[in-house]
């Protein structure tokens, strides 16, 4: 028998370290305080669906205070020939407990995730770790890799599924993770636009067909089969949620049907969609932001009806 056709859902969850190096709390702490009232809210719509879901967490995240923060850092850092991206020139400024420091210790958030059915931990790296940028190397990532399974072991969590930061990656990238014990990463959608590269790779005209592309058809529908790379499951992306903007509000109808149109079409070809975004996202226009998950879910519940569309984690796949 053929397997169903697959709705899959990975979230980055990174609070201040994903953004770290180009915004600060004055200008985006708003939006990683807001995490805390929106992840429980995302999981209650989660269990109303049943909805499984994969949380690529980074390791900084699952720490309970600082000295733990220290004390699972790995000798071998990035050594990024730009030095704004190491987070962990960011210590100084780090309070000592989650109670008192809620930007970036997560430990309490992790625990209310694993709570909720059918939701899995992966790994968004140790550091959120840059892969592509200069001055890094293969040596060091594996070096974040391997305290990143060290930090979710200690909590009873065995990662099996990864999550690039920025999206950058080779092949050489996917052979550290199957010797260190993952099984599957989220790739990238099939298109010139979301091919893996560097910050300085990440030109306007990118930047701008990528955001046309939540509205218009340019680059395709991105839904999969499964398929192996570098010896790893390969669960590729097929569409960012990108949260609400008043300035964008009136073309949300056509962002919704870019993405009812790919379930759709992953439905009817029995194959997989994949979406993804960050907790952050949501943390500005919570109410907003939810009405319209509440709208792609829904959809996936009449594609269930129908086809026998399965929700499922990227952890699913192994």
């Amino acid at each position: 028998m053929k397997a169903a056709p697959k709705f899959v859902i990975s979230l980055d969850f990174e609070l201040m370290w994903g953004v770290r190096d180009h915004s600060d709390i004055r200008t985006y702490g708003a939006n990683v305080s807001g995490v805390r009232a929106a992840i429980p809210r995302m999981l209650d719509l989660f269990e109303r669906y049943s909805i499984r879901a994969t949380w690529a967490t980074v390791g900084f995240v699952f720490c309970e205070s600082k000295d733990e923060l220290i004390a699972s850092a790995p000798s071998l850092q990035p050594s990024y020939t730009n030095q704004k991206l190491s987070n962990y020139r960011y210590f100084p400024e780090v309070g000592e407990r989650e109670d008192v420091d809620p930007y970036y210790y997560g430990a309490s958030i992790i625990r209310r995730i694993v709570s909720c059915p059918g939701q899995e931990i992966g790994s968004h790296s140790f550091s959120h770790y840059y892969c592509l940028e200069p001055g890094q190397t293969l040596i060091q990532f594996e070096a974040d890799v391997r305290a990143a399974n060290a930090i979710a072991q200690q909590r009873g969590i065995a990662l099996k599924s990864f999550v690039f930061p920025r999206n950058q990656y080779s092949l050489e990238h996917l052979e550290v993770l199957k010797r260190n014990g993952f099984r599957v990463f989220r790739g990238n959608e099939r298109a010139w636009a979301y091919r893996p590269t560097d910050g300085l790779g990440q030109s306007k005209l990118r930047r701008a067909c990528r955001l046309a592309d939540q509205y218009v058809n340019i680059t395709g529908h991105h839904v999969y089969d499964n398929s192996i790379e570098g010896g790893l499951i390969e669960v590729p992306a097929s569409r960012f949620l990108r949260p609400y903007s008043r300035r964008l509000s009136k073309l949300d109808r056509l962002r919704l049907n870019r993405i009812t149109a790919a379930i759709d079409k992953a439905a009817a070809t029995n194959r997989t969609f994949h979406l993804w975004w960050h907790p952050h996202n949501f943390g500005l226009d919570l109410d907003e932001n939810l009405n319209f998950l509440n709208l792609v879910l829904a959809h996936f519940s009449r594609q269930r009806d129908r086809y026998g569309m399965a929700s499922a984690n990227m952890g699913d796949f192994v």
